[in-house]
């Protein structure tokens, strides 16, 4: 949410003045935020601001409540109130409205689901070090599930794929692409856009490839990465946000694959976030830790350091790993390393 502390505040919390029950605020903020975009609320106010009883009134709401709802969402910075009209922020538009090319709202129900159902069994998967159930089956399980996962992923994946595609060296022989885990298929296709010779395939679970975008020079391939034929012959391997999801042995054993998958020479690019880069602040790593805790409760995975993921790659076969921080893809950062020219024996 964009809601910041100011100085006051941060003392009496430091202070331990009040009970720290931001958190706890927090998950309401969640049931806020899904209630309001399940409502049309961010698409109405979209339309034109409005006072909370023209809002009730256009979206067939109860006056008292959706005002509670409106006041709530501005406290949060999702709303602003000028002259008794609620408008939407940066934010909320470019988040939260069902026409923005960077909506959410499609995969919200995701993280509903993972912050009301998933994350109850986290004592659980403290005792035990693994999910009840890995996340991955569960995504094939539900369609529902599936889909609004990879609307979320999608629409993130739109924001970050050009900043990534300018990062990713393409080869001039370079022709094919394996896309590990692609799932949506924005970064393959930013990458046959920027290099009209290459032609991609987006290896995933069947409900995943549901999600696939169409593309002329995409094909998509059922199956799975860690046991699933993945085809051979490709120059360029993208791995994008799946390590994390996996444990040690089952991150050797992809990459190892993936090399196996390649021709000589040819490179892989492993995108996720990397525990060992420097955070801008405390908040930054405070996010980064309970991204880790979600990966243990959703996968059993875990956010490794570049330097844990450099030592997989050349434990693969792959030389030399090298690390990129595009600038317009915060969140996500790349290693990337290449095979030998000539295989050994």
């Amino acid at each position: 949410m964009p809601l910041f502390y100011n100085a006051l505040e941060a003392a009496a919390h430091r202070l331990s003045i009040l009970p720290p029950m931001l958190d706890y605020f927090g998950v309401l903020g969640l049931h806020a935020l899904v209630a309001a975009a399940r409502t049309g609320v961010f698409d109405a106010l979209r339309e034109r601001p409005s006072t909370g009883a023209e809002l009730a009134a256009r979206l067939g709401l109860d006056a008292r409540s959706s005002d509670l709802l409106l006041r709530s969402l501005a406290g949060l910075g999702y709303l602003r109130v000028r002259g008794g009209r609620y408008r939407l922020t940066r934010a909320s538009r470019l988040w939260f409205t069902t026409d923005s090319p960077q909506s959410l709202v499609a995969g919200l129900e995701f993280w509903e689901r993972t912050a009301c159902v998933i994350w109850p069994r986290l004592e659980q998967a403290v005792r035990d070090g693994a999910p009840a159930t890995p996340f991955y089956e569960l995504l094939e399980a539900d369609p529902e599930l599936s889909r609004s996962f990879q609307a979320w992923t999608a629409a993130l994946a739109r924001r970050q794929a050009p900043a990534m595609a300018r990062a990713v060296p393409v080869p001039r022989g370079a022709r094919r692409v394996l896309d590990v885990g692609g799932g949506h298929g924005r970064f393959s296709l930013e990458l046959l856009r920027r290099h009209p010779r290459l032609r991609a395939t987006v290896l995933d679970l069947p409900q995943a490839l549901k999600a696939t975008a169409a593309h002329p020079r995409l094909s998509v391939r059922a199956g799975s990465f860690l046991d699933g034929d993945l085809g051979g012959g490709y120059d360029i391997a993208l791995v994008f946000n799946v390590v994390h999801g996996l444990d040690d042995a089952q991150a050797a054993t992809l990459l190892g694959r993936v090399a196996a998958a390649l021709n000589p020479g040819g490179t892989v690019v492993v995108g996720d976030q990397f525990g060992d880069s420097v955070m801008p602040g405390r908040a930054s790593r405070a996010l980064l830790r309970l991204l880790d805790l979600n990966y243990l409760v959703t996968a059993g995975g875990r956010v490794r350091g570049f330097r844990e993921v450099s030592e997989l790659l050349r434990g693969a076969g792959f030389r030399a790993p090298r690390h990129r921080r595009p600038l317009r893809s915060v969140p996500t950062e790349l290693a990337l390393a290449s095979l030998p020219t000539h295989r050994p024996g």
